[in-house]
């Protein structure tokens, strides 16, 4: 028995499914260094501030489309090498240990009792790995290949992860893995599982406390029996895979190109002796094989490809996930979550996929290669993008049911005036971009080498940074309106985090301008400010001498390579008053309510002993006044008066109101009817 544990600061393995080899390069860091899309992000960027305040009618796919054009040109700028996450920042580490098995000929390793890697394992050549009643905690991806093989009997498996999707088990070439009676514990975290080519993988009486995302691809067969959360398989190449005895099941059932399907699928969530191959009536262009008995809580899932052609009838289906391949392009509207279809042909040209008295719970969108898809006026669970590939999305939900939004690879992704109930996510050296949306219940983070921008975004946090990853937040928070002759305080974020491994980009500097809308020029407000800002104050507007109405603040943050992301937000100047100190008014000094208010609201003063002849006005956002008080105001009880609105269209205004010895307070509402 020989063991090897080698720091990975020296050699690195990549992984490419696409030509089924392993082999080892020593990664050099500026290699990883990608020149940013400045282009594409400007463009991006400007359309989705502007479509803001866009009609539905407006907002259309047209937009999408030319955004399409600016997204694509000069797109190769931003390479990289598909890579396991963790190989790619190794060389920012020192405290990392891969552990090989089968560097010499007979190489065999029999773990029993507790152990601990930190980092990846190897077994490939004729090596043998063999865990019997341990209790193993692996601080890496397990990769078994080349005909080496790992037989698990009775024991742990503990894969810590900082973030999902973070650890796999891989299984290529003509690997082998067999574990029995064994638990796979990975920190309440979703995980990978990938067996290709023509490795064999058997399970028996697994205890899985995770989700696991399996793939089964090549001439690889699996099989899994008993077991109480199966997780996600997707099905494709020339795959044999079998279940039996296990729980909470879904499978994807790949569709080729050039497939031609017609099918139903059981009802019920309660499967014995389930087929599904080529031999059977109505499936043709399918190479796998997969077969179900004795499994509970089955989910059934498609993935069809651009050129399938797929009929399916008297079926309720968990999931769709369209694939878009070999340069697609495409615009996707109209597909929406929780729909029940009588007869309905999905509004994709690229394919056939026609759905007959069937549910649909949820749909997905995956970009592979270098296609391209714009998505608009639709409800999906998941959108992902890998290879080359670029999406962009105006104005959907993409409300998680599915998975999350994300951008892998060299992958570019823009999401502009878009609604995320999930997390979001960049990772391996692609880059995400969330311009003008909000995120729900979810995380946005960046991991391995890649960027996630966010910009003018709603979100429950800060965006975070794992591994050797960037993230930017570039946002102007408040004000949403102010007042003209009064210095006016600007909130928001300026700053470029990097993961705890470090990156290649850092903060550089940020400015800030402000126009009124509709001029062509800018007035300068921060210059070239080298404090990076996190929720705090980014500048002081001055606006005495500027008029009442609409402006535009601009903010600009430049990393330290000199390239930009630029967030604009409308703000509404109120007329104020020259000579009154505006920072002397009282914040609690009275109440509107109701707000929205119909015909009637009530002011309630919240102080006593003032002048009770203070004035009263409310002004629309242009500025203008439309209400001025005037004796005869209903005085209910002292300090409160009743204001008839009845007369003032519905819309949003400010109310302010003026004691005589100064304004008390100016406060934003509604009138609805």
């Amino acid at each position: 028995m020989a063991m090897y544990k080698l720091p990975g600061l020296f050699v690195i393995l990549l992984y490419t499914f696409m030509t089924n080899s392993i082999f080892c390069q020593i990664i050099n860091q500026d290699s990883l260094i990608s020149r940013f899309p400045q282009q594409q992000i400007n463009f991006a960027l400007n359309n989705a501030f502007q479509n803001q305040y866009l009609s539905p009618e407006q907002n259309t796919v047209a937009n999408s489309e030319n955004l399409k054009s600016g997204l694509t040109l000069n797109l190769i700028k931003f390479s990289g090498t598909l890579a396991f996450p963790e190989f790619e920042y190794f060389s920012r580490s020192t405290q990392i240990d891969t552990l090989f098995v089968g560097l010499v000929p007979n190489d065999t390793i029999i773990i029993t009792g507790n152990y601990a890697n930190n980092g990846p394992v190897y077994v490939f050549n004729d090596g043998v790995l063999i865990f019997q009643n341990a209790t193993a905690t692996i601080y890496g991806d397990i990769i078994i290949f080349q005909n080496g093989k790992m037989t698990a009997d009775s024991s742990t498996f503990i894969f810590p992860q900082q973030y999902f999707y973070q650890r796999s088990i891989i299984v290529a070439n003509n690997g082998t893995m067999q574990i029995n009676n064994c638990t796979l514990n990975y920190g309440g975290l979703s995980h990978n599982l990938a067996v290709t080519d023509s490795a064999n993988v058997e399970m028996n009486n697994v205890n899985n406390p995770d989700w696991t995302t399996a793939g089964m691809y090549g001439n690889c067969t699996f099989s899994l029996n008993g077991t109480n959360l199966a997780g996600e398989y997707i099905l494709s190449g020339n795959a044999n895979v079998s279940f039996k005895n296990a729980n909470t099941l879904l499978l994807w059932h790949h569709f080729p190109d050039a497939s031609v399907i017609d099918f139903s699928f059981p009802q019920g969530d309660s499967v014995y002796a389930y087929q599904f191959n080529n031999t059977l009536s109505g499936i043709s262009g399918v190479n796998y094989g997969v077969s179900a008995d004795s499994c509970y809580n089955v989910w059934w899932g498609l993935m069809p490809v651009n050129g399938s052609d797929v009929t399916i009838s008297n079926s309720d289906l968990r999931t769709i996930g369209c694939w878009f391949e070999r340069g697609d392009s495409v615009s996707v509207s109209g597909l929406i979550n929780n729909s029940n279809y009588p007869n309905f042909t999905a509004p994709l040209p690229d394919r056939n996929l026609h759905l007959i008295n069937t549910f649909v719970q949820t749909w997905s969108l995956y970009v592979f290669d270098t296609s391209h898809i714009s998505v608009t006026s639709s409800i999906v669970g998941e959108i992902g993008c890998l290879g080359k590939s670029t999406a962009f999305t105006q104005s959907i939900l993409l409300d998680g049911s599915g998975g999350y939004f994300w951008a892998s690879d060299t992958t570019l992704v823009v999401a502009a005036n878009t609604s995320v109930t999930s997390h979001v996510r960049s990772e391996r050296n692609g880059i995400f971009i969330l311009g003008y949306s909000s995120v729900v219940n979810g995380i946005v983070s960046a991991t391995g080498q890649s960027v996630v921008i966010a910009v003018q975004s709603t979100l429950p946090q800060d965006p975070v940074a794992f591994d050797g990853a960037i993230a930017w937040m570039v946002n102007i928070a408040q004000p949403s309106s102010a007042w003209t002759n009064m210095t006016v305080t600007v909130s928001g974020n300026a700053w470029i985090d990097q993961g705890p491994n470090g990156s290649w980009m850092d903060f550089g500097k940020y400015s800030m301008w402000y126009q009124q809308t509709g001029s062509s020029s800018w007035t300068n407000i921060v210059a070239d400010s080298s404090m990076e800002i996190h929720n705090g104050n980014l500048a002081f507007w001055n606006t005495i001498g500027l008029n009442a109405g609409s402006y535009n603040l601009r903010l600009v943050v430049y990393n330290n390579l000199g390239d930009s992301v630029e967030a604009v937000k409308q703000v509404t100047l109120l007329p104020g008053n020259v000579g009154i100190d505006e920072s002397a008014i009282s914040e609690t000094a009275f109440a509107v309510y109701p707000n929205p208010a119909g015909n009637y609201f009530v002011l309630q003063i919240a102080h006593s002993g003032l002048n009770k002849n203070f004035e009263i006005r409310i002004y629309d956002l242009t500025g203008r006044i439309i209400f001025h008080s005037q004796p005869g105001i209903l005085n209910l009880k002292p300090e409160t008066v009743l204001i008839d609105i009845s007369a003032i269209p519905p819309g949003f205004y400010v109310i302010s109101a003026d004691s005589g010895n100064g304004i008390l307070k100016r406060e934003k509402f509604e009138i609805v009817r």
